[in-house]
């Protein structure tokens, strides 16, 4: 069983690593420092199960989990912290794996012959009971089987259609554009710092808002910077997309 550490303490992935090496059928195969390391290392090391810190600076161990779930083949996940007992409940009511530090051999043992795949409806659950409110550092989409991040500095709307929500985003000097599957409603809750809901089907980034038009038939339209697609704005949302543009303009 191949093994991913995720810790951005040395010496904690340092222990981590001599205990599983101490172990039969188990090899350490890659170490991490923050959540987005985690991911990139994926790809390339294929793990099957990982110890994941939660607590790392940027990307934590939760928001990496969630990326994490949306594999067509995801690893095992164990959290590892330092969490007192009471934030430990929400682990315990959705049966995922944890291990509390100080990690000890015999409850490794434990956990990694008792790993299990993780849903995201039990992630974000954790997440809820835990009440982390914090934005995101990414918004991840699933693209030839792999996980792309998209900075949430870099996206400039969310766009439903159907099932799916289009993420329109700019970085290295290109406008992109990619399909995920959450609902506008969750994003909207998650990222509620950073985008308004400027009509039933669109979230934008207030900060990215250039001008708004109108059409002849009456519609009208903002304008984000770095993008040629404009989004219609809803009556029902004018007024706050004017005071917007009215204060940016002070």
């Amino acid at each position: 069983m191949k093994i991913l550490i995720a810790d951005d303490e040395p010496l904690a992935r340092e222990r981590l690593k001599s205990l599983c090496e101490e172990l039969h059928d188990y090899n350490v195969v890659a170490e991490a420092r923050h959540g987005k390391q985690v991911l990139d290392l994926i790809p390339e090391h294929q793990p099957d199960i990982i110890l994941l810190d939660i607590r790392m600076p940027g990307m934590d161990g939760l928001e990496a989990a969630q990326h994490i779930a949306k594999l067509e083949t995801p690893p095992a996940i164990i959290f590892t912290t330092a969490y007192e007992q009471y934030a430990l409940d929400a682990f315990d009511n959705h049966a995922v794996g944890y291990l509390l530090k100080p990690i000890k051999k015999e409850k490794l043992v434990d956990s990694l012959q008792a790993a299990s795949k993780l849903s995201r409806a039990q992630l974000q659950s954790i997440q809820d009971e835990n009440k982390n409110t914090s934005c995101p550092h990414y918004i991840s989409a699933r693209v030839k089987g792999n996980i792309q991040l998209i900075p949430i500095d870099s996206i400039r709307y969310f766009q439903a259609d159907q099932k799916y929500v289009s993420v329109g985003f700019f970085e290295n000097n290109t406008a992109s554009e990619v399909l995920i599957e959450e609902s506008l409603k969750s994003l909207e809750q998650t990222l509620s710092t950073v985008f308004i809901r400027v009509h039933r089907n669109a979230l934008i980034a207030e900060c990215y808002i250039t001008g708004l038009n109108k059409d002849k038939e009456g519609a009208h339209w903002l304008c984000l910077q770095d993008m040629q697609h404009k989004l219609e704005v809803s009556r029902r949302h004018l007024s706050d997309v004017r005071k917007i543009i009215k204060d940016k303009a002070l």
